[in-house]
């Protein structure tokens, strides 16, 4: 036994107040064994030299044929000092004892092992605890494992709490809780399988004489009475077991003498606490949920339940991937399951393991967007006139390019997984999403645009109704300056109108800002050279006469960041022109003094064309769009921050068209004769000598731009003209929406004590079931979202459970994200299922709380009352 000073601890009961009246302390040292007799006669040889005290401290030893004599001495002749008595008699044996009187007012002190054990772990001193110490007498050898065993066990009452305490201690001091000391046995019997040497810890814990204990508390607690050295088998029976609870029970078919009914509860409290632990241990839990799954061949038996039987199951990952299968197989067929979907969704968001295939839901959830748009339109785009399909495409058309941008980034983060099978599950799905885009949209969509707008084309170049582009600098940024002292103008290269959506979104919510998105006609073509001039202040726009298709405005040429620099400043002195990767480069202090005194602000920013005009990284274009939101939105803090701009302006050059799937061939256009005579040629432009013609493409007025000695030609809707060293997914420089409508987003920053400007608040959740009454261990809360995330509504994450009065769990934790965007109130209602704790038995009349904490910020944000009718409840009365 670990090394228990036995002289201390009795030296020290004299150091303590004494109670009530009393005048002094006598402690009888009860050694019936005579095991510690020579320690007290050291200690008594040793009196003179102990510190000095209140009272003296005398030692008397009380042996048979003396006991008169030292029952005079502590009645009679001394009552003042404090009294070492030893006796070799056990505590309470005081028939026919002379000095029963003083045994009846004395305190009393044991120092054989077990009555040392009993005080060093603070246990209850009763036959009941000193026959489970016995009993694991080997564990307490060694201090480290006394001390573990006392950090986790503090006060033990009876027999089951000392082995408990036991288990807890040896595997790794984990609560003395039997779920989670069955659990930590399986992780670290898992472990040694791994390392090697098998059967090393419950090798260890047979050497305790713990190993039965284990047993009692593996079969109680799940059922499984199988050899604890066969660790796979305990996994299996676990898994199964907790399996069952979450699933009809005509899917456990075939597998009744795999796991029990009776235990599922508990096995599945074990299971989703431990999928709810660090990355390691989850890591191992998926390991072998893996394993059993593969070896049960549970896939299969999964793929032929319905939908609605498996999605709250989180036990094994297959089932995540066979509803992704399952719903990706239906969408790419055209079958409508949206309501499906985003409940499965809605589920399956808090659930363990969501993050494995969330990407793979972000791409259904994208196709069901895009399901939604088509279905809405399925009378097809017939708005008339062009300004009208203007306001259409600025207003609501926009939403398919972006949910087809989501679909194309969720398949790509997919296709970068490690499970090539569900990748492969997505690509009908991803050949449907191209067609209906393509086909469904892109094309019909600009058909009626284009012939809505090819008169004024023609005559003018531009569209009648329609803000220009190259008025920007005049109705844009001369009106912000009204009323301010500094404007900054972040100009995005390629920044198409709905990301610019999606920008301001994202400001709104994330800094203290208000912003309105517009959207103005960007200048034929739709080319970098051309609308970056276009922004500029100016009156006359002009191509280079030398051939070189530099833009030059007023004469100027405009091609670097210094010559718009120039530019600007022929208009307003105080202007300055900046790179934006500097800009974000640089230090706080350095960016304070970028525009001291100006007046006008331009940073110019490239993310999304430099990325789309690579045929290295084209793929990569919708990532670009990300990230060049994120570097806007660090451009506008610098503006607000550093440059101490209350009004700044984001804007592009031009847009662009991009498809995930090259361009086919019969929709490219042959130049053919156009070849010769063009001055320039591009994916989706000719520039021609005027008097130049082709019927097949559309004729674009450049009278502002080339004074008349030249005409643009287009191709129509989605055509591209084949050129040496073409791009076939991403272009621009044509006369699409996607390519035309350059945004305009105007930020207002109102600062820390602006009245006029809200801050963002985060999507809430609300309990949407009027029956509060819970009649299963396992039950499903039905919740809906009231605002779709957007604006000034930022997404959030809460955390469920059902609580007792006292505030103490007696649920498991759900997780349930509050992300959705969609106008449609049923598509914000979700569901999340929750197992009450086994071991808790709940009265009828005792109310119980679902509450709901912001996982972010830990604040409970609302608190609902139910009541529990459960006929009978599994508690954990294993006694043990």
């Amino acid at each position: 036994m670990a090394e228990l000073n036995v002289r201390e601890q009795f030296l020290g009961r004299f150091s303590e107040p004494l109670s009530g009246a009393a005048r002094r302390r006598i402690v009888i040292w009860h050694d019936a064994d005579g095991e510690f007799e020579g320690d007290f006669d050291a200690l008594a040889a040793e009196a003179g030299k102990l510190p000095a005290a209140e009272r003296p401290l005398r030692f008397l030893k009380a042996e048979d044929g003396a006991l008169f004599a030292a029952k005079r001495t502590l009645a009679r002749e001394d009552t003042e000092s404090d009294f070492a008595v030893y006796r070799q008699r056990p505590a309470g044996d005081i028939a026919g004892d002379l000095l029963a009187d003083i045994e009846l007012f004395a305190e009393h002190f044991r120092a054989d092992g077990l009555s040392l054990l009993v005080q060093a772990v603070g246990a209850a001193d009763t036959a009941e605890v000193r026959e489970a110490l016995a009993d694991l007498r080997p564990f307490f050898a060694a201090k480290d494992r006394l001390a573990a065993f006392a950090s986790v066990m503090p006060h033990a009452t009876d027999a089951a709490d000392v082995r408990a305490g036991v288990l807890a201690a040896a595997l790794g001091k984990v609560p003395p809780s039997a779920q989670a000391i069955v659990r930590a046995f399986a992780l670290a019997a898992l472990a040694d399988e791994e390392a090697g040497e098998a059967g090393r810890t419950l090798g260890r814990l047979e050497r305790y004489g713990a190993d039965g204990a284990l047993r009692r508390y593996v079969e109680a607690v799940t059922g499984y009475a199988g050899s604890l050295a066969d660790v796979r088998s305990l996994m299996e029976h676990l898994l199964l077991t907790a399996f069952a609870a979450t699933v009809p029970e005509n899917l456990m078919a075939g597998l009744e003498s795999r796991y029990s009914a009776a235990h599922s509860q508990f096995c599945l409290g074990i299971v989703r606490d431990w999928a709810e632990s660090n990355d390691d241990e989850r890591t191992v839990l998926i390991e072998a949920a893996e394993r059993v799954q593969d070896e049960l061949n549970l896939e299969m038996r999964l793929a032929k339940a319905p939908l609605s039987a498996i999605v709250a199951s989180d036990i094994f990952p297959a089932t995540g991937r066979v509803i992704v299968r399952d719903l990706a197989a239906s969408l790419a067929q055209g079958a409508d399951r949206r309501a499906e979907l985003r409940e499965a969704a809605g589920v399956r968001g808090g659930l363990a393991g969501y993050d494995d295939v969330a990407c793979y839901f972000d791409a259904l959830e994208a196709a069901c967007a895009m399901q939604d748009f088509l279905r809405a339109h399925g009378e097809g785009f017939h708005e008339a006139p062009a300004a009208a399909v203007w306001e259409a495409y600025t207003t609501d058309w926009w939403r398919m390019d972006a949910a087809y941008r989501r679909f194309c980034e969720a398949f790509e983060r997919c296709a970068r997984d490690a499970d090539p099978d569900l990748a492969d599950a997505l690509g009908p799905l991803a050949d449907w999403a191209e067609g209906q885009y393509v086909n469904g949209f892109v094309v019909p969509a600009n058909e009626c645009w284009v012939a809505t707008a090819e008169t004024d084309w023609e005559q003018t170049g531009f569209v009648e109704g329609v803000p220009r582009q190259r008025r920007f600098y005049d109705e844009v940024v001369e009106n912000e300056l009204v009323g301010a002292k500094r404007v900054v103008v972040i100009v995005s290269d390629a920044l198409r109108y709905e990301v610019a959506r999606e920008l301001a979104g994202e400001l709104e919510r994330g800094q203290r800002v208000e912003c309105r998105v517009d959207a103005v006609q960007g200048t034929f073509p739709s080319m970098t050279r051309f609308g970056m001039a276009a922004l500029l202040p100016h009156r006359a726009m002009g191509v280079d006469a030398d051939g070189n298709g530099a833009v030059l405005v007023d004469g100027l040429p405009t091609v670097t960041t210094e010559q718009r620099q120039a530019v600007l400043r022929a208009r307003r002195p105080k202007s300055v022109a900046l790179r934006a990767e500097k800009v974000l480069a640089m230090k706080s202090a350095e960016q304070k003094e970028l525009a001291r005194d100006a007046e006008v602000v331009y940073v110019y920013h490239n993310t999304v064309d430099a990325t789309g005009e690579d045929a290295s990284t084209e793929h990569d274009v919708f990532g670009a769009c990300e990230r060049a939101v994120r570097d806007i939105c660090g451009l506008v803090r610098v503006a607000t921050n550093q440059i101490k701009a209350a009004r700044i302006v984001v804007t592009a050059d031009h847009g662009f068209l991009y498809t995930r799937c090259p361009v086919p061939a019969s929709d490219k256009f042959a130049r053919g004769a156009l070849a010769a005579s063009a001055v320039e040629t591009g994916e989706r432009y000719l520039v021609v000598p005027q008097g130049t013609e082709d019927d097949l493409l559309v004729k674009m007025s450049m009278e502002a731009v080339g004074g008349g000695e030249l005409v643009g030609l287009a191709p129509r809707g989605f055509v591209r003209i084949n050129r040496p060293g073409g791009v076939s997914h991403y272009a621009h420089g044509g006369i699409s929406l996607q390519e035309l409508c350059v945004p305009v987003v105007r930020v207002r920053y109102g600062g820390s004590r602006s009245k006029r400007i809200t801050d963002a608040v985060v999507a809430e959740v609300k309990p949407l079931d009027t029956n509060r009454r819970i009649t299963s261990m396992l039950f499903r809360v039905r919740l809906y979202q009231p605002e779709p995330v957007g604006g000034k509504v930022a997404p959030a994450t809460y955390e469920l459970s059902l609580v007792d009065g006292a505030g103490n769990p007696v649920s498991d934790v759900r997780r349930v994200v509050a992300d959705r965007d969609c106008a449609d109130e049923q598509a914000r209602v979700m569901e999340v299922m929750l197992a009450l704790r086994a071991g808790r038995a709940f009265g009828s009349s005792e109310p119980v709380y679902l509450v709901a904490r912001n996982q972010e910020s830990g604040e409970a944000v609302w608190r609902e009352e139910y009541r529990v009718d459960i006929a009978f409840a599994p508690v954990d009365d294993f006694g043990f």
